[in-house]
């Protein structure tokens, strides 16, 4: 499976081929960025989703993790074949979430990354490529593909018309440093890139101007919502913080 990377060391940029992308103290791969909660708005699951029924196991468990095999609510009269991908997601909390979340957000966990190995007319069976938390019974499906982290936009002057706020991370987590992954209220829908930089600040509410207290680089995108990798940080960032967009040097 290939990995695209970029390594960046303070403020200089560069792009290449290896394993995995240095950001601050951690390393960063697409799989980490998959494992990543992702903020939603409205609940992700309709009649048509598909969903994990249950384990080829005879034992009667219902959870499984990297290696099993889940099968799967349908079958090729809803176009699955062998070799496609899944994201193995749920609603962390289920709709209580929205009531926990920040700012009318909820948090979706990834559980897994799953390969259907058989398919018939009702049922597939698919392994766990990788588990990132407990798959279970009555867990949701998405498309996937591992894509490639994204190339960085040089750095340029924040734009303060352009302020979103900091959402959360996994496990709804409120407070983050070097190397951790957070989401941002900005999305496609916002004209928001992969690569993008956004500097955050803090906004003490004293009738001063506003502190810099790191910067994250978009990762991934959703419609309403990003999620991004922290790659400095002078203090530790919280929910609600302020995220302002860097200007996209030509």
């Amino acid at each position: 499976m290939r990995h695209l990377v970029i390594a960046i060391a303070a403020c200089a940029v560069s792009a290449g081929s290896a394993a995995a992308q240095n950001l601050g103290p951690r390393t960063l791969t697409p799989r980490s960025i998959a494992c990543a909660d992702l903020p939603v708005s409205t609940l992700p699951v309709t009649a048509d989703t598909l969903t994990i029924a249950g384990t080829e196991r005879a034992d009667g468990r219902v959870t499984m993790a990297t290696g099993d095999a889940a099968v799967i609510a349908a079958g090729t009269g809803k176009g699955l074949a062998v070799g496609q991908q899944f994201l193995v997601r749920r609603l962390d909390g289920g709709r209580e979430a929205f009531r926990r979340g920040v700012s009318g957000f909820a948090g979706v966990r990834t559980a897994a990354v799953l390969t259907v190995s058989a398919v018939d007319e009702r049922f597939a069976i698919a392994r766990i490529d990788f588990a990132c938390d407990t798959v279970s019974v009555g867990d949701y499906l998405e498309p996937y593909t591992m894509a490639p982290l994204p190339a960085v936009d040089a750095a340029g002057a924040p734009n303060f018309d352009d302020r979103a706020a900091v959402l959360f991370g996994t496990d709804l987590r409120v407070s983050f440093g070097d190397g951790d992954v957070l989401a941002i209220d900005r999305g496609t829908s916002h004209g928001v890139t992969p690569g993008a930089r956004f500097a955050i600040y803090r906004d003490s509410r004293n009738g001063l101007p506003l502190t810099e207290i790191g910067e994250v680089v978009v990762t991934d995108i959703a419609e309403q919502t990003s999620r991004g990798v922290v790659t400095r940080v002078f203090d530790v960032i919280r929910s609600g913080d302020v995220a302002v967009r860097r200007t996209q040097v030509p």
